[in-house]
Order: C-alpha cells, then sequence, then structure tokens
C-alpha cells in the first residue's frame, strides 16, 4: 500500500513498503530523505511518518527551500 499526507513538511507518499515518508511543497515528487514518492496516494493526516530520517527532517528547515 502506497500512501502519503499531504505537503508541507508532514507525512507524504509512501514508495511502497507501507513506510509513510515527509515531502515538502517545493517538490512533493521527492521525499525529504530523497525517497522518489511520484504519482503515490497521500496518507491521513493520522498516519505516521514511518520513515525515521524523514521524521528527523521534519524537524529542519527544508535543504531545497529553506520552508
Amino acid at each position: 500500500m502506497v500512501t502519503a499526507r499531504a505537503p508541507e513538511p508532514t507525512a507524504a507518499p509512501s514508495t511502497g513498503e507501507d513506510l509513510v515518508h515527509s515531502v515538502c511543497y517545493c517538490n512533493d515528487d521527492v521525499a525529504l530523505c530523497g525517497a522518489d514518492v511520484a504519482g503515490t496516494e497521500w496518507a491521513s493526516a493520522e498516519e505516521d511518518v514511518g520513515c525515521v530520517v524523514c521524521r528527523d527532517l521534519m524537524r529542519r528547515p527544508c535543504s531545497r527551500c529553506g520552508a
């Protein structure tokens, strides 16, 4: 199951391994950890970001746009 939450460094698409990633509005096709999440479904707000790298990067400004 591939899912993701709407971008705003928050939960975002999964890469197919039932793992929810996080993205930024500046590029919602690439997770904060660098995973390609283009074309995946968005997770519900209740789903936790399972990717530990994305979870850590969510606490920092986006490396691409600074948001």
